[in-house]
């Protein structure tokens, strides 16, 4: 027999699951930035400049440029981290919501644990700091503000910041508008309940629109014969590269036990393995797609989608929300939610990380679902002792094994 379990009853407990999760995150951050930092990878996002011309991913490294040359690896670490600081002050916002959006329950405290350690939040933000991170906070102001402002007006407002936003942010990676259209989209066709129709087009075209002509743009305009140039400008130093003990399980472990060290000079590293980053065309996704084997594609695919399912049933399992109620929503309102998922499609077809673009859906989906179980009785409705014991073993499973780390099976890390 189940038992209700009052949040009252149950304080210590969920401070020290609260504990537990502070000192699993930091034996995370103790893994990136000690035992396994991959920071060489990563600042390469911000190698490109428009020192010769327009490129892609030109605007991190725009504002590089503009600090003098001894500043440039203190403000490219600075660049790399920066979005991860932004991330999870968003993050820490919207469990904020979650806890004072209504009555102090149980199930608001369980989803408000819940958020950090799905795929998509704390350990894909230290594991792999992409400039994304902006975007994915920018959608989630969005979406809040969705749900508090009250006029068509303040709503366009909000919204063509947004799309501007999303629309400068795609001049760091062009992927960017492509990987947060469907969570706008989404959130434009549930959670302002006063908006009408035409208005709602409106503000989904101004949140969505800038940021795809900034892609069309960018794919017209930018210059990819730039990289020989661009690999003149960066500086010499010694960073550590664990990429080639991954070929070798007994290099691996020696690394991870600090037994021997494995730097490579960020010049060097970055002209003979950053052409991804320099000088590739669309074409060349492409065709890394097709050359990676439909094995490997699958395999990530599933793991993704795993994530997916996982996320959306503890989402449902720990509010007492349905995700059927949700897709109620969405009746007669299906091109929107249909045009974000297309925005999707370009992804899988130009890179491999198959996972990590389904960790990006789950994303955009969980973020609306997420705002909108806040608003819905069930979720002050108490639970039960069965529901409070599966919560901890999934709170446990997921803070354990840093999922948010996966980007694809099988091929190199990045």
């Amino acid at each position: 027999m189940s038992h209700p379990v009052a949040v009252d009853k149950h304080t210590k407990l969920f401070a020290w699951t609260a504990i537990g999760l502070v000192v699993l995150a930091g034996c995370h951050l103790f893994v990136t930035l000690v035992l396994y930092p991959t920071a060489i990878y990563w600042m390469t996002y911000y190698v490109p400049n428009y020192e010769f011309g327009f490129v892609r991913r030109g605007l991190g490294g725009a504002v590089i440029r503009m600090l003098p040359d001894t500043e440039y690896f203190t403000a490219a670490y600075t660049m790399m981290w920066a979005p991860v600081v932004v991330w999870l002050v968003a993050l820490a916002a919207l469990i904020w919501l979650i806890l004072r959006s209504g009555e102090y329950s149980a199930r608001r405290v369980m989803l408000a644990m819940l958020l950090p350690v799905l795929p998509f939040a704390f350990s894909y933000a230290v594991y792999t700091p992409r400039p994304e991170l902006y975007a994915m906070s920018a959608l989630v102001v969005l979406c809040i503000a969705l749900t508090r402002l009250q006029s068509d007006r303040s709503m366009l407002i909000v919204s063509s910041v947004y799309g501007v936003t999303i629309a400068v942010l795609a001049l760091v990676h062009e992927g960017i508008p492509l990987e947060v259209a469907l969570g706008a989209l989404l959130a434009m066709s549930v959670l302002p309940t006063q908006l009408g129709p035409g208005p709602r087009r409106l503000c989904s075209t101004a949140a969505v629109g800038p940021g795809l002509l900034a892609v069309l743009a960018i794919a017209a305009f930018s210059r990819n014969d730039m990289g020989a140039r661009l690999c003149e400008q960066i500086p010499h130093r010694q960073i550590d590269n664990p990429f080639p003990a991954q070929s070798n399980p007994a290099d691996y472990m020696a690394y991870l036990a600090g037994r021997i060290e494995i730097k490579a000079d960020f010049h060097d590293w970055v002209c003979k393995s950053g052409h991804a980053i320099l000088g590739a065309r669309v074409t060349d996704g492409f065709h890394l797609v097709g050359s990676f084997g439909a094995g490997p594609l699958i395999a990530s695919f599933l793991v993704g989608a795993l994530y997916f399912a996982v996320s959306i049933w503890a989402i449902q399992s720990f509010s007492g929300a349905r995700i059927a109620a949700l897709l109620g929503e969405f009746q007669g309102r299906l091109t929107a939610p249909l045009l974000g998922l297309a925005a999707m499609v370009p992804l899988f077809l130009t890179a491999v990380d198959w996972t990590r673009w389904w960790v990006l859906i789950t994303f955009n989906v969980a973020l609306v679902y997420v705002l909108y179980t806040i608003t819905r009785p069930e979720i002050d409705r108490p639970t039960t002792r069965r529901h409070l014991r599966v919560f901890l073993c999934v709170i446990a499973v997921l803070a354990v094994i840093p999922t948010g780390a996966a980007l694809h099976v099988g091929g190199p890390t990045f």
